[in-house]
This record gives C-alpha cells, sequence and structure tokens, in this order.
C-alpha cells in the first residue's frame, strides 16, 4: 500500500517544478530584451518553452488520472526511484531558474556601450 504523502508530494514537486520552467522562460525572455537576439538564443528560448508547455501537459494529465492508477504506477517503479527522480528534477529545476536569473542580473548591470 501506498503512503498517503507520496501523491500530494508528487503534486507538489509537479507544479514547483512548473512555476520554476516557467520563470526560465520568462528569465530568457528577459535576456533576450537585454542582449538582443539572436538565432541560436532564439532556439533556446523555444525549447524553454516547449518545456514549459510539457510540464503544464504533463501536470493536467497527472491530475485527470485516478489516484488509484497513479499508486499502481508508483508501485510498479518503486516509490524510492519516483522519488528520487522528481527530486533530481527539481535541483535542476532550481539551478537553470538560478542559472537565468544570475543571466539577467549581470546584463542589467552591465554598461551599455553606445
Amino acid at each position: 500500500m501506498l503512503d498517503p504523502i507520496v501523491i500530494p508530494t508528487l503534486y507538489f514537486i509537479s507544479v514547483v517544478e512548473l512555476i520554476l520552467q516557467a520563470g526560465v522562460f520568462f528569465y530568457a525572455y528577459r535576456v533576450t530584451k537585454l542582449t538582443g537576439s539572436f538565432r541560436a538564443w532564439t532556439l533556446i528560448i523555444a525549447a524553454f518553452a516547449l518545456l514549459t508547455v510539457r510540464n503544464v501537459v504533463s501536470l493536467l494529465f497527472e491530475l485527470m488520472l485516478p489516484t488509484d492508477q497513479i499508486s499502481t504506477l508508483i508501485e510498479s517503479v518503486g516509490v524510492t526511484t519516483t522519488i528520487l527522480s522528481s527530486a533530481v528534477n527539481l535541483v535542476a529545476g532550481v539551478a537553470l531558474f538560478l542559472g537565468m536569473f544570475g543571466l539577467v542580473k549581470r546584463f542589467q548591470n552591465q554598461p551599455k556601450t553606445p
């Protein structure tokens, strides 16, 4: 039997990941406003946008599934493996968010050349 705290924890992690991914997209767009647009950076921003959309769709599918199906799926993979995987994704999201936030701050503080 699955612990009743596991599924809400996974939902919470999914929501936090989504918020972080949306923040990454927002700050990537702000970097473009500060530095200008070029093809490689535009493709990176497009990838961030697609990842954000993917996270929204994934969260919606998670919320639409009955909890007994989610429990069965988690038990088949393993609770520890599922939570560890989600935690790694969360840490990667935090690192990406902080990195993009740092880029915005770096370019904002850089003197503009005429």
